[in-house]
């Protein structure tokens, strides 16, 4: 798994939905990565938060007016992806990505870029 790749996980509280990989490649042969989840509810209100990404129905292979939720990135536990073997269902381009950074960065109070 390669950071800025989409997957479908089963989440516990919220179900099936689509999470970006954030954590580097390297790190992600164990049972877990570190994902950001995403969301089409309150996209117009979302959409205009620092700590959210917005997509728009087209862009990156997303069918819905959507955003990244950054404040809500953390460990994802590789048994809830659904169907992992058949690879990522997208993947942003590096520059999308660095917002994505860039947003998650804003959560912690700190400058970040990816590498």
């Amino acid at each position: 798994m390669k950071p800025g790749e989409f997957y479908w996980a089963d989440l516990p509280e919220a179900g099936p939905h689509l999470i970006i990989v954030v954590s580097r490649e390297e790190l992600n042969r164990g049972n877990r990565i570190q994902a950001t989840p995403i969301t089409s509810k309150h996209f117009e209100r979302r959409s205009r938060l620092p700590t959210c990404v917005a997509f728009n129905a087209g862009e990156h292979e997303l069918t819905e007016n959507c955003v990244a939720q950054c404040d809500l990135t953390g460990p994802i536990a590789l048994d809830l992806l659904i169907d992992a073997d058949a690879g990522p269902v997208g993947r942003l381009p590096d520059d999308v990505f660095r917002e994505l950074i860039v947003a998650i960065g804003y959560v912690m109070d700190s400058s970040c870029e990816p590498n």
